[in-house]
């Protein structure tokens, strides 16, 4: 194994799922997000003070976080590639959505699984803000959920993890 103190991008070494987070009428791809807490149900979200999605959230009562399977993986990457401050994204890439019921911010159509987090603390760490939301209500495909089980489909196994 190799190793080295040059630590630089540091982030690149680990897996990582993106979550398409949503402020008003605008959605960012977010490599880094998290569950914080299961009671009360906290979700974070790290967003750079040089996006616009920043900006809309300190003005909005909150977020969702919308989690799309690894085929819209090219789709992620375009949206991460535009700025919401002059493009309207959702209509740029014909994403199709639905306003969320208790925040502003959408539900994307192709998620498998979505929250809506009211806002609940915004903390700067670094060059990033930790915009932690509660969540207030989950959308997701009735299809991944049996009985206890959450079933994640890749084309080359199937996972099945245990529900707490």
């Amino acid at each position: 194994m190799q190793k080295t103190a040059d630590i630089g991008k540091f982030y690149y070494f680990f897996p990582q799922t993106v979550a398409m987070v949503g402020v008003n009428q605008n959605v960012m791809p977010a490599a880094w997000h998290t569950p914080i807490s299961a009671d009360p149900p906290l979700y974070g979200v790290l967003i750079s003070p040089k996006r616009h999605t920043l900006q809309l959230l300190s003005k909005e009562n909150g977020f969702t976080a919308n989690f799309l399977e690894f085929n819209f993986a090219s789709l992620i990457a375009k949206t991460g590639g535009v700025s919401g401050r002059n493009t309207n994204k959702l209509d740029k890439f014909g994403i199709k959505y639905s306003p969320a019921e208790k925040i502003n911010g959408p539900i994307l159509q192709e998620s498998y699984a979505a929250y809506e987090c009211e806002k609940f603390a915004m903390h700067e760490y670094g060059d990033h803000f930790l915009c932690i939301g509660k969540i207030v209500m989950i959308h997701y495909r009735k299809d991944i959920i049996r009985g206890q089980l959450i079933i994640t489909i890749d084309p080359s196994t199937l996972s099945v993890f245990k529900r707490e």
